[in-house]
């Protein structure tokens, strides 16, 4: 049996059972009701548990995380013929432009300054008349609130 690192909060990990693992739950949920047949990007895919819920109706998913450590974990753990995993920075990846119908980011904007960047990133990387679903935390519940992470 092997230890279980400590968790963070930094991105949920599916061996994390909390509140926080239903919101996370509930965005792919939406997400993968308009990935069908779709070329998608999970644009800051921490670990890629959505990359792979989200390829489960997708065409194909392409899932980017600026962490290469926890790519490297996604490729070992979430193998599917339409998944994809690689390390980048969200702001300035090296992907072809105008390749994706659908582009997910799930609680990037608020660890990022460069919202006009990183905006600008996703729009080059949609194909005309795709779509962007993002998330962002309520900083009232997340941050200021008593008790919070």
């Amino acid at each position: 049996m092997t230890a279980k690192k400590h968790w963070t909060g930094e991105r949920w990990e599916t061996d994390v059972q909390n509140e926080t693992a239903l919101e996370h739950l509930h965005r792919y949920a939406l997400a993968m009701e308009l990935s069908a047949g779709k070329s998608v990007l999970d644009i800051a895919c921490g670990e890629g548990y959505g990359s792979r819920l989200l390829s489960a109706n997708a065409a194909a998913v392409t899932g980017v995380d600026i962490d290469e450590t926890t790519i490297r974990q996604a490729k070992e753990k979430y193998k599917a013929a339409n998944i994809k995993f690689l390390t980048a920075d969200a702001r300035a990846t090296t992907l072809p432009g105008g390749l994706y119908d659908l582009i997910v980011s799930f609680e990037t904007l608020e660890h990022l300054t460069e919202h006009d960047q990183l905006l600008s990133e996703f729009k080059r990387l949609l194909k005309p008349g795709g779509q962007l679903i993002i998330s962002t935390p309520d900083k009232e519940q997340y941050s200021v609130k008593p008790g919070t992470i």
